[in-house]
C-alpha cells in the first residue's frame, strides 16, 4: 500500500476529565517527511503522539494512520519510541531487538536478519550479549530505537528519542533519521532540542495545547525576520540590523562576516511567551 500521507489528524480534541490537553489539532505527515513537535512540558505533545499510535483515544476528531484508524494490523507497520519506556532489563540487547521483530510479525529469518542490521547500524554490536539493565541510559535509548525500526515500519513516531545521548550518539541518530527520510518513512518527532528540530524537520509545529504556529524552519524564520544578525569577524563585533538597512550596512563592511536570521530558539521563546 503506497499512501502519500501516512498520518492525517483532523480536528482532534483530548480531555482528561475537565482538563483540555489537545485543542482542535489538524496535522499531516507525508511520506518521506519528518515533522517536529515543539512545546513546553505539559503542552500536549506526548498526549497527541499516544493517540496516533493507539495508546489513547481522541475525545473528538479523527486520526488516520496508513489509511485507517489505528488497529493491530496498523500497529505492526509502525515503529514507536515512547517517552517513558525502557527495554526489558532481563533480556540481552540482541533479544530485545529480536523479540520485538517477532512481535511485529516478522518470520524467524527476517527477524534475525533485521536484528543483525540494527545491531550494526546503531553501534550496538559490542553490547549485544549484555543485559539491558546493565546499560547506560543513552545505550538503552539506542536499543529502543533499534526496536522501533526492526520491522521496517512505514511510520515512525519518536517521542524525545535522543534524550540522554551524548553529542556523538545524537549525531549518529540524526544521520540514521536522514537515511530513513530518503527511504520514504513518515516520521513524527517530539524534542526539546531546538537544534535537532531545525536540523532534521521538514516542517515544525509549535504546540501548546493547540497549534500555535507551523511551517518549515525557513518559513517560520521568515515570519520573524525584522532584523538580521551580522557577525563581523574582522572586528569581532556582532550587529543587529533592520531588514531594510541590511544591504547598505553590508556594503560598509570589509573582511569576513556572517549574516544570519534569528535562530529557532529565539523565535520559539518569543512565540511561547505570547501564546
Amino acid at each position: 500500500m503506497n499512501i502519500e500521507t501516512p498520518i492525517i489528524i483532523r480536528h482532534v480534541w483530548k480531555y482528561y476529565g475537565k482538563f483540555l490537553a489537545n485543542e482542535d489539532i489538524n496535522m499531516t505527515v507525508n511520506k518521506g517527511e519528518l515533522i517536529a513537535l515543539l512545546g513546553p512540558n505539559g503542552a500536549g505533545k506526548t498526549t497527541l503522539v499516544k493517540q496516533i499510535y493507539g495508546e489513547l483515544t481522541p475525545s473528538k476528531g479523527e486520526i488516520l494512520v496508513l489509511g485507517s484508524k489505528i488497529n493491530n494490523k496498523v500497529k505492526k507497520r509502525i515503529g514507536v519510541i515512547p517517552q517513558e519506556c525502557t527495554p526489558s532489563g532481563s533480556l540481552t540487547v540482541r533479544d530485545n531487538i529480536y523479540f520485538m521483530a517477532k512481535i511485529k510479525g516478522l518470520d524467524k529469518e527476517k527477524a534475525k536478519k533485521n536484528t543483525e542490521e540494527f545491531l550494526d547500524k546503531l553501534n550496538l554490536r559490542q553490547y549485544e550479549k549484555k543485559m539491558t539493565r546493565d546499560l547506560s541510559g543513552g545505550l538503552k535509548r539506542r536499543v529502543l530505537l533499534a526496536m522501533a525500526l526492526v520491522n521496517d515500519p512505514k511510520v515512525v513516531i519518536l517521542d524525545e528519542p535522543t534524550t540522554g545521548l551524548d553529542p556523538e550518539a545524537r549525531r549518529e541518530v540524526w544521520e540514521l533519521l536522514a537515511e530513513l527520510k530518503k527511504e520514504g518513512k513518515a516520521m513524527l518527532l517530539t524534542t526539546h532540542y531546538l537544534d535537532e528540530a531545525e536540523r532534521l524537520a521538514d516542517r515544525i509545529y509549535f504546540l501548546n495545547r493547540r497549534i500555535i504556529m507551523e511551517g518549515s524552519p525557513a518559513e517560520i524564520k521568515s515570519k520573524f525576520t525584522t532584523y538580521y544578525e551580522v557577525i563581523d569577524y574582522s572586528s569581532g563585533k556582532t550587529y543587529y540590523v533592520k531588514e531594510e538597512e541590511i544591504s547598505q550596512f553590508l556594503n560598509g563592511l570589509k573582511g569576513k562576516f556572517e549574516v544570519r536570521l534569528p535562530n529557532l530558539e529565539e523565535i520559539y521563546l518569543k512565540v511561547m511567551e505570547n501564546a
